[in-house]
């Protein structure tokens, strides 16, 4: 019995017929009618453009003539990728090493290969299309760098290139990259409770505060695994190799000279491994407690020393001040008179009614009698 099979092909469609699993045919638009046993038909959709089917390779091997006519055949070498547009925009990245067949539409088609090799990071312009293929995309490694930070790109553990802020793309078929994050903002380290011997042999403990900012990325990555933890280290043993060539009163006399002595040695260190270092401060020298409160004497006793001085200046000055009075007063008689005067004034001033007998004169010499 002759079996008969109707095939309806669209307009966005091509179907793939197998003769008892033996390739046969590829059938285009319109109604086809197939004779015979063990027909098979394998349905796809030219809008999608790249051929999936097991058949792929035989097609491209065996029917030559046929792909031709049908298809674009798009191959990537060992170290290239294929950019398959359609219309302009990207529908799929083709990988390394891979052969496909493109459907020949009415669709603008379009093919870019890049070699991942001499270009490893994709253009930023086409990092958006190619985060919307998600896993067509396939071979692809996304990273964004914030604002205020440095990316270092590494493949195969090479380093390449620095990334300014921003979203990246990086092909990874035929290397391996790896990025790192470097963040170049000013930073402030804080280096609390170290307990440091002074030359005379007192324990003080101080704390510390450092400014430092990292202005060569790749020369601080080579130089240092840590920079945070490496910049404490080093402050901490400048302030240890400053303080202890110094007895406990140049330490506490000195503050701002210890100040810029660690600082410069700090700074000379930290040039050579790509870092900026702005401000060192000590914030803090505490000496022990018996010791505090021997300091805490000696300043109150300078203190007391310096307010007696303060009142014996005030009083000899005073003193003088009467001696000067006095001369003048002996030398011109019309000043203690007019001193007189305004003694009278004042005490005129308080009372209600004054009796004066003799005169002004007796007034000042005999006889005041006040009244209330």
């Amino acid at each position: 019995m002759l079996l008969i099979h109707r095939v309806v092909v669209g307009d966005q469609s091509r179907v793939l017929v197998t003769r008892k699993g033996c390739f046969d045919t590829i059938l285009g638009p319109g109604v086809h009618m197939l004779y015979g046993r063990g027909i098979e038909t394998e349905s796809h959709s030219i809008r999608e453009p790249v051929l999936v089917s097991e058949w792929t390779s035989f097609l491209a091997n065996e029917r030559p003539h046929l792909v031709d006519t049908l298809f674009h055949v798009v191959e990537t070498g060992a170290a290239q990728v294929a950019l398959i547009s359609r219309d302009g925009q990207l529908e799929r990245v083709q990988g390394p090493g891979e052969r496909t067949l493109v459907w020949k539409s009415a669709a603008r088609f379009s093919v870019e290969h890049i070699d991942v090799v001499e270009a490893p990071v994709a253009p930023r312009a086409l990092v958006p299309a190619l985060g919307k293929l998600g896993a067509r995309a396939a071979g692809v490694s996304f990273f964004a760098v914030d604002e205020g930070k440095c990316g270092l790109l590494f493949l195969d553990g090479k380093y390449k290139e620095a990334f300014s802020p921003g979203a990246y793309a990086v092909w990874n078929q035929a290397q391996r990259p790896t990025v790192e994050t470097v963040d170049l903002r000013s930073q402030s380290l804080e280096i609390s409770g170290q307990e440091i011997l002074t030359a005379d042999k007192v324990s003080i403990r101080v704390n510390l505060w450092a400014e430092f900012q990292i202005i060569d990325p790749f020369l601080s990555r080579q130089a240092m695994t840590n920079p945070t933890e490496q910049l404490y280290k080093a402050v901490q043993l400048a302030v240890r190799q400053t303080l202890a060539k110094r007895t406990l009163d140049e330490v506490l006399n000195s503050r701002t000279d210890i100040d810029a002595t660690v600082a410069g040695e700090v700074r000379d260190w930290a040039a050579k491994c790509g870092m900026r270092v702005g401000v060192i401060a000590v914030k803090d020298i505490i000496p022990p407690g018996e010791v505090r409160e021997i300091l805490n004497q000696v300043v109150a006793a300078e203190k007391k020393a310096q307010a007696n001085l303060i009142a014996r200046r005030e009083e000899t000055a005073a003193t003088r001040n009467l001696l000067n009075t006095a001369k003048l007063m002996a030398e011109h008689p019309l000043l203690v008179r007019m001193k007189e005067l305004e003694t009278l004034e004042k005490v005129a001033g308080k009372v209600e009614k004054i009796q004066i007998l003799g005169g002004v004169d007796g007034l000042l010499r005999n006889l005041v009698s006040i009244k209330d």
